[in-house]
């Protein structure tokens, strides 16, 4: 399967984000934010809600270990204070932002590009599209 990328903006800023998901909530896509720093990590992830993507990301293989606690750190998170992952692991949010839209089709404004993609598409016209074969 190809890469698909999602371009769009955050404030002035353009945004290159890797989709983890891409077609699988009907381009309802939003973007996730970690580390915060002068060079954070972002990620697309379409999903129906913040908390859903947020689980989308803890079950993914490649990227999942940047919010998931390790199990020897899990002496750290007292547990009246962890959050947990959709496969029960302890996640770590404190570093994590998702941006984007309450109630809108796309959260996250972006289109989706990729090799497999002749032009730059919609991640609502992506999910739709007709050599969708994924």
């Amino acid at each position: 399967m190809t890469t698909i990328k999602a371009i769009g903006k955050l404030g002035d800023n353009a945004i290159e984000a890797e989709v983890l998901n891409p077609g699988d909530w009907f381009g309802k896509t939003w973007l996730i934010e970690i580390g915060g720093s002068n060079w954070p990590l972002f990620l697309a992830v379409e999903a129906d809600s913040v908390s859903d993507a947020l689980d989308e990301l803890a079950d993914n293989e490649k990227y999942g270990h940047n919010i998931v606690v390790a199990d020897a750190d899990l002496g750290d998170y007292p547990e009246e204070d962890r959050h947990y992952g959709p496969s029960g692991q302890v996640v770590d949010l404190d570093n994590v932002m998702v941006h984007g839209q309450e109630r809108s089709a796309t959260p996250w404004e972006c289109v989706y590009t990729g090799d497999d993609l002749e032009t730059p598409m919609k991640p609502t016209d992506y999910c739709n599209r007709e050599d969708s074969n994924e």
